[in-house]
């Protein structure tokens, strides 16, 4: 019995080496297109935040919470402008004998607007109470979609004529797609950063001098084709 079994086992595996020798070969290619675009940014995203020392917690989260509702107040008030506070903290702050010697509140503000004149006319309002954190040019969702599907049609349409092209130079008249994959990509921005505190809180600030700039966005096509007999 235990004979039989082997024998069957291997009649089995000598049919599968058979089968796999009979396989035919493959003519696979593996090929790349791309179309990118240098995009102009259309957002001006800012972050702000306010910040005050004080001995008793409780004066200093007021003095923050008054100014950032100051501030939430004329920010929501200007057209086109997007409003959003950010982190909240209350840290406390040690002496030499590791005491705590006083409190330190904070809370971050982001606006963001594609009407750039106004935002930068509204940050030299809110400079009276807050400090400016950053200061960046991103794309808006909308135009980011926009641009992407008409690079992706593009991308689409080299890779297909690039796969044209290779089966042509082999001589063959047709090919397989057998799989593709889209890659977008883009280089973001790093946002302008403000040390310390010298854009913070003075009153009678001059509006920051900001410039948009580009973005390169860019799609990816990665496949691979079987060439035709």
């Amino acid at each position: 019995m235990r004979f039989t079994f082997i024998a069957l086992l291997l009649v089995a595996m000598a049919g599968t080496a058979h089968a796999a020798d009979n396989t035919p070969n493959r003519n696979l290619v593996t090929l790349s297109a791309a179309a990118k675009d240098d995009v102009a940014s259309d957002l001006l995203v800012v972050r702000l935040f306010v910040e005050s020392d004080a001995r008793e917690q409780a004066k200093a989260a007021d003095t923050v919470n008054k100014a950032m509702a100051a501030a939430l107040t004329t920010a929501r008030n200007t057209q086109g402008v997007k409003a959003q506070t950010l982190d909240y903290r209350s840290d406390p702050i040690y002496d030499d004998q590791q005491k705590i010697s006083s409190w330190r509140v904070h809370q971050g503000l982001r606006l963001e607007s594609a009407q750039h004149e106004t935002l930068t006319t509204l940050l030299g309002t809110l400079q009276g109470g807050l400090a400016i954190e950053s200061v960046s040019y991103e794309i808006s969702d909308a135009l980011r979609e926009s641009v992407v599907e008409r690079l992706t049609d593009e991308a689409i349409k080299r890779f297909s004529g690039r796969a044209q092209k290779v089966a042509a130079s082999f001589g063959r008249k047709s090919y397989t797609l057998v799989n593709a994959n889209l890659d977008q990509r883009g280089n973001l921005p790093q946002p302008m950063m403000y040390a310390g505190r010298a854009m913070a809180m003075k009153a009678d600030v001059a509006s920051p001098a900001i410039e948009a700039g580009t973005q390169d966005l860019e799609v990816v096509v990665n496949g691979t084709i079987e060439l035709a007999p």
